[in-house]
């Protein structure tokens, strides 16, 4: 504090600010790709009812924004009937390969199912036959996973798109998709409220201990 003035959080309060201006930003008929690939209910409050941006978050946003910037990231649509699918690639290597770079904590032994859905749809919106994934981590370790193309990976990401289209029109909540990233995720007490050890959780997942 200097001056009467609390810098720390005027730079929090600047950051989130450029984050929001980094937001997607489409109509009820244009949907992107990273909103079908996580949870369906996350990308509907993040549309509908967003929480105030998180400083992490948004250093999250800027940092992944300034990267698809560095790589000359690109952004297309995909039309199906009177729906767009938005997809943005980080790089496209001599007019053929695409490349998504992922940022981690530690390398993974296997590429996480959404970006798997992530970066083939991107194949099918790009017209690309090959791709891959690059998880990287802060002290600069990678490791890069080829993927196939495949069809019925795509159509489910399509039928999301659907639905998550249908469901902002109408207004209505999807259903809660249960996985272990709920644990993190700021809308958490939207879906399960105030549980105390996260006992309705564990509900969920089956995984409370029988007396």
């Amino acid at each position: 504090m200097l001056g009467g003035r609390n810098f720390h959080k005027l730079i929090e309060d600047e950051l989130v600010k450029i984050s929001k201006n980094l937001g997607l930003n489409y109509d009820l008929n244009g949907i992107h790709v990273l909103e079908i690939t996580r949870c369906s209910r996350l990308s509907y409050f993040e549309r509908m009812d967003p929480l105030i941006d998180e400083f992490s978050n948004a250093l999250s946003n800027i940092f992944k924004s300034s990267l698809q910037k560095l790589l000359n990231g690109i952004t297309r649509e995909y039309k199906i009937d009177d729906l767009a699918i938005y997809a943005t690639v980080d790089l496209i290597k001599d007019n053929e390969l695409i490349i998504n770079f992922v940022p981690v904590s530690e390398i993974p032994d296997y590429p996480h199912p959404k970006d798997l859905l992530y970066t083939n749809a991107c194949m099918y919106v790009f017209d690309k036959e090959s791709g891959f994934i690059v998880y990287f981590t802060p002290e600069g370790k990678y490791v890069e996973f080829n993927i196939s193309k495949s069809k019925r990976m795509f159509e489910q990401v399509v039928r999301r798109a659907r639905i998550l289209s249908l469901l902002l029109k109408e207004k209505k909540t999807p259903v809660v998709e249960p996985s272990e990233l709920c644990f993190s995720c700021k809308y958490y007490q939207r879906c399960y409220g105030q549980q105390k050890e996260s006992e309705h959780l564990l509900d969920v997942f089956g995984i409370r201990k029988k007396n």
